[in-house]
């Protein structure tokens, strides 16, 4: 794709952000766009270029775009330029008041983890989906020990093959203290993983879990209804695991999950 091109493609892939809990996104006329931008002090735009076959050389291009400290929400999945392009992102300034980042797809293994992990330019990054890569306990120890990441309020990893060493990797973390919202479907888990994880400080916070098709079994539901750092779990998702819906009810019951009403089973 020639460069301008791509320009034109990022121009109209931007949308203005203009609702508080960004939940919606507004699109606008492009003069009326940048001219809101160049105005203001914050990023206040979502740029999405999911399935768009960016490849290594037009995200360099991307990374030295003029209006890239304008975007709040960068959307990346299902492209083609895998970890050394994961690296890229990571050393760029401008992105230094990113909010969210998504790059789903993408081939990311441990190396890409390790690049955001100890990016100086991502520390605002607050949501974080990386679903569907090729992350295990290697990738989990770099997002475990990363300063940079440690104010992440949502984490995304659904379809990643992170298995109880991953699980527990994560729950080692020491830095790990604002997450409410975990996703871990088809992590493989597994019942030692989540042992692992309703042992830890990680999930004092959290207010939804997330484990679908993790070959959890009805022991899982004591590990939860006695664990002392779910206190503010209010939602869990238990699909495709081998529970009865009797068993799992007794987590409504636990004293200890204290803010709990969502039980998610099909």
């Amino acid at each position: 794709m020639s460069g301008s091109l791509f320009e034109s493609l990022v121009r109209n892939s931007m949308t203005l952000i203009t609702d508080i809990d960004e939940s919606e996104s507004m699109v606008v006329h492009e003069g009326d766009m940048f001219a809101r931008a160049e105005a203001s002090e914050d990023p206040r735009f979502r740029l999405e270029l999911n399935d768009k076959d960016v490849i290594l050389e037009e995200l360099a291009e991307l990374m030295r775009y003029p209006g890239l400290s304008t975007i709040k929400m960068l959307y990346l999945d299902e492209n083609s330029f895998e970890d050394e392009g994961v690296e890229l992102l990571a050393e760029t300034e401008a992105l230094h008041k990113l909010n969210t980042l998504s790059l789903a797809e993408n081939k990311m293994t441990a190396r890409g983890l390790r690049a955001l992990a100890a990016s100086p330019h991502l520390k605002n990054l607050r949501t974080l989906f990386l679903q569907h890569n090729q992350l295990g306990p290697e990738a989990m120890q770099a997002l475990a020990e990363s300063e940079t990441l440690a104010h992440l309020n949502f984490l995304y990893l659904k379809a990643n093959t992170l298995g109880p060493e991953g699980a527990a990797a994560l729950a080692r973390s020491p830095h790990l203290r604002h997450l409410t919202e975990l996703y871990l479907d088809r992590a493989r888990i597994g019942n030692e993983g989540l042992q692992a994880l309703c042992a830890s400080e990680v999930m004092r916070t959290v207010e939804k879990l997330t484990l679908p098709h993790n070959n959890l079994d009805n022991a899982a539901i004591d590990i939860l209804a006695e664990s002392d750092c779910l206190p503010n779990l209010v939602t869990i998702d238990l699909y495709r695991n081998h529970i009865s819906q009797s068993t799992a009810q007794r987590l409504k019951e636990s004293p200890k999950l204290k803010r709990f009403k969502y039980l998610q089973m099909d």
